[in-house]
C-alpha cells in the first residue's frame, strides 16, 4: 500500500474521534493493509491535517513503557476546540 493510500485511509478511520497509535495500527491491519507501527506513525507525523494531541498511559501495565500518542484530524480539532477564557467573557 502506498504512504498516499495509508494517509487516506488514517484520515477516514480518525474522521470520527480521536484514537491512539495502537487503535490506529490494529484497525489498518484489519483493512487487510498489513503496515508496521513505526510507518504509521512516520505516514502521520507528516500529514499536515493530522494533529497529536496528547497522550494515552496504559493503564494496569507494569514497566517503563513509554505512552501512546493520541491523534485526530485538524477539522475535529478545530470543532471541538474550546474558546479562550477572553473570548467567552466578551
Amino acid at each position: 500500500m502506498s504512504k498516499d493510500q495509508l494517509r487516506l485511509i488514517i484520515r477516514k478511520y480518525l474522521a470520527e474521534k480521536p484514537r491512539n497509535t495502537a487503535e490506529i495500527s490494529a484497525w489498518v491491519n484489519s483493512q487487510n493493509s498489513p503496515s508496521n507501527s513505526s510507518e504509521i506513525t512516520a505516514v502521520m507525523e507528516s500529514d499536515e491535517t493530522l494533529v497529536r494531541i496528547g497522550t494515552v498511559h496504559k493503564s494496569g501495565m507494569a514497566g517503563n513503557s513509554p505512552p501512546l500518542s493520541e491523534w485526530a484530524t485538524d477539522k475535529w480539532v478545530r470543532h471541538h476546540e474550546r474558546d479562550s477564557p477572553k473570548e467567552r467573557r466578551e
